[in-house]
């Protein structure tokens, strides 16, 4: 009985993801990207972690007529596609002529990458872009960077899901994985103050702006340097 409860914990604290989106949806229609954000940043973080307690309890055992993975997905299409593409309508991301066709493809494209049996390799490692919009949209925002280059990265994002170019998995990454999850630790932490400066740009930590900038950029390329080097060789 109370591995049940476990196991149902554990799929409530998953849904509970959809309820960080629907808020996120609420701050996008107010016009307040960064709550948006963070609610999201809140979805990122209950998806990153509600697996390890999956695994934890073992819900799969516990609750054989149970998806969990099916669970999983209905929640981050929601957070990883949908929110991202509202955000960029509702924020005029790309240009107004641009923004239906641009959403539209994302969604379609997303639609693909959520059904393909493929999509994860052995070693933990995405099999083309995973849909991830939600990052591509905070790193739009941050970077300020003008209409036509988001428009050339979203095509370019499009254009990589159905690419079997590998990404990796920050968390379930096999080799170099504390180095990974301490990476992660550490994006994680300049994405806090980045979106402390959108709350208040003269806030206290701003002369630090140098550090932790410069430090989610390193990360950033750390990532891409895992994926780059999984994509041309089966070993790394």
């Amino acid at each position: 009985m109370l591995k049940k409860i476990q196991s149902w914990s554990v799929h409530l604290f998953t849904a509970l993801g959809a309820l960080a989106g629907f808020l996120s949806l609420e701050a996008v229609f107010a016009n307040n990207i960064l709550m948006s954000f963070l609610w999201l940043a809140v979805a990122f973080l209950i998806d990153g972690i509600d697996g390890a307690f999956a695994r934890k309890v073992n819900v799969k055992e516990n609750l054989p007529q149970i998806d969990g993975s099916t669970l999983d997905n209905v929640v981050d299409y929601l957070n990883y596609v949908f929110i991202p593409a509202s955000i960029i309508y509702w924020f005029d991301l790309v240009a107004p002529e641009f923004k239906l066709f641009t959403v539209t493809l994302i969604l379609v494209a997303s639609c693909y990458t959520f059904s393909n049996l493929n999509l994860k390799t052995k070693d933990n490692f995405f099999n083309g872009f995973p849909a991830l919009w939600n990052l591509v949209v905070f790193y739009l925002y941050i970077l300020e960077s003008s209409k036509q280059v988001n428009l050339l990265l979203i095509v370019f994002f499009l254009v990589m899901t159905f690419v079997p170019v590998k990404y990796v998995h920050p968390l379930r990454v096999k080799k170099w994985k504390k180095l990974t999850i301490f990476m992660t630790f550490i994006w994680s932490i300049d994405c806090v103050f980045l979106l402390l400066e959108l709350a208040d740009p003269k806030n206290q930590f701003l002369s630090y702006k140098v550090l932790y900038f410069w430090t989610w950029i390193f990360t950033t390329v750390y990532f891409l340097y895992l994926s780059v080097i999984r994509s041309i060789t089966s070993k790394y």
